[in-house]
């Protein structure tokens, strides 16, 4: 039994994937600035590209593999005419076409790793730090599909060499087995024992086709998911409806019935919801009316034993009092305001614009009240 099979992904399920050789593409790790988004991700792939490649963005086939928060991102291209139009006419089917590399991009992270891939005419390492989801070093070696194990085993020793400071690699088999689709939006390969999975909309970026074309499958694979479950729906309406309708003569009967009692208690309803909302609105006219009189008689509670004179008060809102005074003691400003702060009810004082002349301090300070409290303190003892 395959690992897909143990897992409960029936072969109904395998969806055809084209997996291209890896030395078919030149492959480079590229930091990203920090704090890009995902959706700026692609713009910084094909201005990668443009330094990286002699040929224009529109000539190559490329993808790229990253993830959000991600620092850098996986970047591998090949020139357009490096495929065949049977090559391409063969892809006009599939669910994504890859470099084989990219698959062993889906498997779980597992901190610091490396893998040697062995294709049947190349040899892909791969390497992770740990730090982050997007490999460190991916490097491959074009082999013959015929060469001695001398010359592999020689391509393999050059490869680990680039994985310097990564625990030694693993040597695995490139995949060539099937995927599985998981449910709507997920595609699963088996590679070496372990399952890779993908979002089938994080395909759109590992995919090397033309990206306005994947652009336009994924909206009619969007399309045709929504049309089919709009099938679906109305296929189990119709059922519905087909089982309700030996029902309908007498509950036809019972509906009427209770339409009349409910025209009868109409009035009635009105009524208490017209009592209803009135009570509701005078509630609420009355706990959040303006109270100016209660905030200057707050205020005034604290002028005990200062030679403070109000001179004029206005309200800002519901809950802001502003007051000009006088005094001939200039301490008595700060000592006021200090008492004021104590207020259980007084949220903040401000003390606004101070002038001095012929002994006479003039002051204005703004009191804001918390919401609800002043009415529960209007006569303060």
């Amino acid at each position: 039994m395959s690992l897909l099979s143990s897992l409960g992904f029936s072969s109904a399920a395998t969806q055809k994937v084209v997996l291209l050789p890896d030395h078919a593409f030149f492959v480079r790790v590229a930091p990203l600035t920090p704090g890009t988004t995902p959706a700026d991700v692609a713009a910084q792939v094909e201005l990668a590209l443009e330094g990286m490649s002699p040929f224009p963005v529109p000539h190559l086939l490329y993808g790229y593999f990253h993830r959000p928060g991600s620092g850098r991102v996986l970047i591998y291209a090949a020139y357009r005419r490096r495929f065949t139009v049977d090559d391409a006419a063969e892809w006009a089917d599939a669910e994504a076409v890859l470099p084989a590399l990219a698959v062993w991009l889906g498997l779980p992270p597992a901190g610091a790793r490396a893998l040697l891939v062995n294709g049947a005419d190349f040899v892909t390492a791969l390497g992770w730090d740990g730090r982050d989801p997007v490999p460190a070093v991916v490097a491959t070696r074009q082999l013959a599909p015929d060469a001695a194990p001398e010359e592999r085993a020689a391509a393999q020793a050059a490869l680990t060499a680039q994985l310097a400071g990564l625990p030694a690699p693993a040597v695995v088999p490139a995949v060539t087995g099937t995927v599985s689709r998981v449910g709507e939006e997920e595609l699963a390969f088996a590679a070496d024992g372990r399952l890779a999975r993908f979002a089938v909309a994080d395909l759109d970026a590992l995919d090397v086709r033309d990206k306005d074309e994947l652009a336009a499958r994924r909206r009619e694979r969007t399309r045709d998911r929504y049309l089919w479950r709009a099938f679906q729906a109305g296929m189990g309406a119709v059922a519905l409806a087909a089982a309700l309708e030996l029902g309908l003569v007498g509950a036809g009967l019972w509906l009427k019935a209770r339409a009349a009692q409910a025209a009868a208690q109409a009035p009635a309803v009105q009524a208490i919801e017209t009592k209803n909302s009135l009570a509701s609105r005078i509630e609420e006219l009355s706990a959040n009316r303006l109270l100016p009189l209660e905030m200057i008689s707050l205020a005034g509670s604290k002028l005990k034993g200062s030679n403070i004179q109000f001179l004029r008060t206005s309200t800002k809102g519901l809950y802001t009092l502003e007051i000009e005074g006088q005094t001939n003691s200039t301490p008595d400003v700060n000592n006021y305001q200090a008492a004021l702060r104590e207020l259980p009810a007084c949220d903040r004082v401000e003390l606004g614009q101070t002038t001095d002349r012929g002994g006479i301090t003039r002051f204005v300070l703004t009191i804001t009240f918390k919401p609800g409290a002043v009415p529960a303190v209007a006569n303060p003892s």
